[in-house]
C-alpha cells in the first residue's frame, strides 16, 4: 500500500486527506524484442497528422499501431507500439513523459469523439487522437494532463492513481457531488449525454474533474432527455452513499438554474402543464430521485 496526498480544494485552512492508492495486477507486457515497423508513411492536413505503419508478420501480443491520427501539437509520430495486450479494454501508459489512456471502441465512435472534442472539451478528458492496431482493434487516445485520481482500477497506471470512494470523508464526498453536477450541467447544455454513468467516468485532478471513458457519449434528441440522465446520476450517487439528501437538493437547485429551458420542457412533458416557478421543477425532480 502506498499513500497519495490529495485534496479537492486547495486553500488556507484546508487539510489534505490521505487516500490509499491500491496496487493491482499489472496488465503490461514485457518488451522482449526491439521490433519496429518495416516502413511508415506520414501525412499532415491542417492541425491533424495521419501516420501509417507496415509490420512484418509476428505473433507478438503487444499493441502494434497500423494507423494513428492525432493533433499535430501532440507529436505522437513515434508511438508505434504500446507494451500492453492488443485487445485490452482500457490501457494507461507513458510516452515521452506524458500519460495517455487507450480505450477500445468502434472506429466510428473513436473518430467522432476525436472530431467533436474541440467543440465540447470543457467537461471532458483531453482526446488527442485515435488508432487502429495491426490486429484490427480501434482505440480512442486521451491524454492525462496532470497527476490524477480515478475510481477505475483498470486505468490506475503511470500518473493516474486508484482511489476508493469509501476513503473520502463527508466534506470531499459533498465536494465531488458538486463537481459532478457542475460538469454534468455544462455537458447537458450542449445536449450531450454520457450514458450509463458510474464513478468510472470520473478523472480527478488536484483542483478539477473531467469526464472520462466517453465511448457512450451521444447527442440527446430532446432537451428534456438530459434531465432523465441527471436524475439517474443522482439516484446512483445516493445509492452508493456518495450523496446525502442535502447534496441531492443542492445539486438539483444548481442544475435547474443552469438548464432552465430543458428542465421546464421536462416538467411540462411529465406533468402536462408548465411549472409555476423553479421550485416546482426542483420538487418534482427530487420526488422522482427517491421514487
Amino acid at each position: 500500500m502506498k499513500k497519495v496526498e490529495y485534496s479537492f480544494v486547495q486553500g488556507e485552512g484546508d487539510r489534505q486527506d490521505s487516500l490509499d492508492a491500491i496496487k493491482h495486477d499489472d496488465y503490461e507486457l514485457p518488451e522482449f524484442t526491439k521490433e519496429v515497423p518495416i516502413s511508415s508513411k506520414k501525412q499532415e492536413a491542417g492541425e491533424n497528422v495521419v501516420q501509417e505503419y507496415e509490420w512484418k508478420t509476428s505473433q507478438a501480443e503487444c499493441i502494434r499501431v497500423k494507423r494513428i491520427e492525432y493533433r499535430k501539437e501532440e507529436d505522437l509520430s513515434g508511438m508505434y507500439r504500446v507494451a500492453a495486450r492488443d485487445g485490452a479494454d482500457s490501457i494507461t501508459f507513458k510516452y515521452n513523459n506524458h500519460t495517455y489512456i487507450l480505450r477500445k471502441t468502434m472506429r466510428e465512435i473513436a473518430q467522432a469523439l476525436y472530431n467533436a472534442y474541440s467543440k465540447i472539451k470543457g467537461s471532458l478528458e483531453n482526446i488527442v487522437g485515435y488508432l487502429r492496431t495491426v490486429s484490427g482493434n480501434d482505440y480512442v487516445v486521451s491524454k492525462v494532463e496532470h497527476e490524477a485520481w480515478a475510481f477505475d482500477k483498470r486505468i490506475a497506471k503511470a500518473n493516474v492513481h486508484y482511489v476508493e470512494v469509501d476513503t473520502l470523508n463527508r466534506k470531499n464526498k459533498t465536494k465531488l457531488c458538486e463537481m459532478i453536477t457542475e460538469k454534468m450541467a455544462d455537458l447537458h447544455a450542449s445536449n450531450l449525454i454520457i450514458g450509463r454513468f458510474t464513478l468510472n467516468n470520473i478523472l480527478l485532478g488536484s483542483h478539477d474533474m473531467k469526464f472520462t471513458d466517453l465511448r457512450k457519449l451521444r447527442v440527446s434528441r430532446k432537451k428534456s432527455f438530459v434531465i432523465d440522465e441527471f436524475k439517474s446520476v443522482l439516484q446512483y450517487l445516493y445509492a452508493i452513499g456518495l450523496a446525502t439528501r442535502e447534496d441531492i437538493y443542492a445539486s438539483i437547485a444548481y442544475y435547474t438554474a443552469k438548464n432552465e429551458d430543458g428542465c421546464r420542457e421536462w416538467y411540462t412533458d411529465r406533468m402536462g402543464e408548465k411549472p409555476a416557478d423553479q421550485l416546482d421543477i426542483v420538487g418534482r425532480i427530487e420526488e422522482e430521485v427517491y421514487s
